[in-house]
């Protein structure tokens, strides 16, 4: 035992190889899952007040406008409320998901059996 005792059933830490540098580092799938969540919902509010602006042309008076505009901050307020809810709620199951691997390592093995 070079250097050091072992006691009962504890064992030295394993020896990893040297890996190769990952392009994209190792996540959980829902990790993934929420960041696809976050773009999905990034790229339609993008689309969505895009589009709403590009319609808001075609109005000839001041007050088809100003209807366009209001409905345009409508649409990106229910967009805003999907994408806070769903971020809320994937979020709490990634909390509550989470691997328990630390806190088996952290436990002391028993002195006596």
């Amino acid at each position: 035992m070079s250097g050091h005792q072992h006691q009962g059933w504890s064992r030295p830490p394993p020896v990893r190889p040297a890996s190769r540098h990952r392009r994209f580092p190792r996540r959980r799938p829902l990790t993934w899952v929420i960041l696809a969540f976050n773009l999905l919902m990034l790229v339609w509010l993008v689309i969505g007040v895009n589009a709403a602006s590009d319609s808001g042309e075609n109005c000839a008076d001041e007050l088809c406008r100003d209807a366009n505009d209001v409905g345009t901050a409508i649409g990106a307020g229910v967009v805003l409320f999907i994408w806070m809810a769903g971020a809320v709620i994937l979020g709490v199951i990634w909390l509550v998901t989470r691997p328990s691997s630390g806190r088996a390592a952290r436990r002391r093995p028993p002195q006596r059996w």
